[in-house]
């Protein structure tokens, strides 16, 4: 079987690696360099924290798989277990949180309530101003090496002589009932399925497909700013921002709930409203002049939630984007092919399925998991 995969971020790249280990021929289509996208601009958070149970389980189970897919080909050190600390001064965010940490728990995870000095006894540099109830830590969670890990899961599958990187632009898809062709910029393919995983570039493709768009473009700015201070271990999640480290550089974004699990409306702050916010969570914040803003795109589903599995009406053409890929790729990656390679369906991608979008009565649903 030859599988054509669009976008070779780190969705397209475990859909690549995951569709070589079963056997299928694949050519991976991106103009542009694998990982530059999203996966470069995102904040690259290795986290479970959701909005609802269900979900949080599917991010629980994604999060695990990370380090399954990671041992084996040699990408363990990408993956930067440093533990996340979690705070808000407002009482409406600061009532999610325990929510979430309190599901967390439920289900299973390590979660610790930290005084104010017990945090700073394991993050000195921080002020944690104005001395919130309690502090969060959550030491499974962290942070990845996005690129470097999109990168060599697209090595790892070209090293199986079953996938290949096409360095072109799709432009439109075309079903067939026997398959599909790949039109691009250049040529076109005889291919016998499509993924779509080009995340904010999906639309125009389902533009083609008389499908009406799914994905949201909002936009996104990160700050990275030279640190000189005492080394920052954790990744923070501070009211309104949200910062780790990354060698000798923060990087810092905006979040409007220390959960992070929504961002829905947030206002998109300026690199020097990050530097202003951020010192204000340090003791010591020793920054350099050479401040850099890292501004682009993020691909978000309509409801938030993942949308995964066969475009209805379209029996060769798939779809898998999500917001949270850094943390739900792989394992979303893994549940697709298996049910691709396996003409079957899985029963943990039900809620996620893209029909939903054209029932009219829809609720928002979550994943009911085995």
């Amino acid at each position: 079987m030859l599988v054509a995969v669009v976008g070779a971020g780190i969705m397209g790249a475990s859909l690549a690696l995951h569709f070589a280990a079963n056997e299928m021929t694949v050519l991976l289509f991106d103009r542009a360099t694998p990982g530059s996208g999203a996966t470069e601009l995102s904040f690259a958070s290795l986290s479970f924290f959701a909005a609802t149970p269900n979900f949080m389980q599917f991010s629980s189970e994604a999060l695990n798989y990370h380090m399954d897919l990671a041992r084996p080909i040699g990408l363990a050190d990408s993956i930067r277990a440093t533990g996340t600390l979690r705070w808000s001064t407002d009482p409406a965010q600061n009532k999610r949180l325990l929510q979430s940490a309190k599901m967390a728990e439920r289900l299973g995870r390590t979660v610790e309530y930290l005084s104010r000095n017990d945090a700073l006894n394991l993050e000195p540099n921080l002020s944690i101003a104005r001395a919130p109830d309690v502090i969060v830590r959550v030491p499974e969670e962290g942070w990845l090496d996005s690129v470097r890990f999109t990168k060599r899961m697209i090595d790892a599958a070209v090293a199986t002589g079953l996938a290949h990187c096409v360095s072109e632009k799709c432009t439109r898809i075309e079903p067939l009932k026997q398959g599909a062709v790949v039109w691009t910029n250049r040529t076109c393919y005889l291919v016998d399925m499509v993924v779509l995983a080009s995340g904010i570039g999906i639309n125009a493709l389902l533009e083609d497909l008389a499908c009406a768009p799914l994905v949201h473009e909002l936009p996104d700015e990160l700050t990275q700013i030279p640190y000189f201070g005492p080394p920052i271990e954790h990744v923070v999640f501070a009211n309104h921002i949200h910062f780790r480290t990354n060698g000798p550089s923060l990087i810092v974004g905006n979040a409007d709930d220390p959960t992070g699990s929504s961002d829905t409306g947030l206002e998109i702050k300026s690199d020097r409203d990050n530097v202003s916010l951020v010192r204000g969570e340090l003791k010591e914040p020793s920054f350099g002049e050479s401040i850099t803003a890292r501004r682009g795109s993020r691909p978000t589903p309509k409801d938030g939630y993942p949308i995964v599995g066969r475009l209805p009406g379209q029996e060769r053409i798939f779809i898998a984007v999500t917001h949270a890929g850094i943390t739900l790729a792989p394992y979303v990656a893994l549940l697709l092919t298996t049910e691709i390679a396996r003409d079957g369906s899985c029963e943990v991608l039900g809620a996620f399925r893209p029909e939903r979008f054209n029932q009219p009565k829809y609720r928002n649903r979550t994943p009911r998991l085995q």
